[in-house]
């Protein structure tokens, strides 16, 4: 597939690579501590372990899943990563007492 270079012209084309691991983990380390701050101090420790977790499990998925001619959908990127810390970002701190419900949230998102 080759795109005219008359209709290029009017476009530029740049891509950005997917981030480091540190990266990330500073990405998401930041945002969960900041909305931890409200929930108790045993909840607040988790936040580190939680980002690994996360990080891990989608290394995983991204290697052991890989996209091919047969399996086209299989595409793993920074947005399912952002999607399951917006989750775990709308929880109140009355609806999680203890560490065991936010390691259920985590498993459900």
């Amino acid at each position: 597939f080759e795109v005219n270079p008359r209709l290029q012209r009017h476009f530029v084309t740049f891509a950005i690579g997917f981030p480091g691991p540190t990266s990330l983990h500073t990405i998401y380390n930041t945002f969960l501590n900041g909305h931890l701050q409200h929930f108790s101090e045993e909840i607040q420790g988790m936040a580190s372990g939680l980002v690994n977790g996360a990080l891990n499990l989608h290394k995983d998925v991204a290697k052991t899943f890989r996209k091919s001619a047969i399996n086209f959908h299989y595409e793993f990127n920074i947005r399912h990563l952002s999607n399951l810390f917006s989750g775990i970002l709308m929880s109140q701190p009355e609806n999680f007492a203890d560490p065991a419900t936010v390691v259920m949230l985590w498993l459900h998102e």
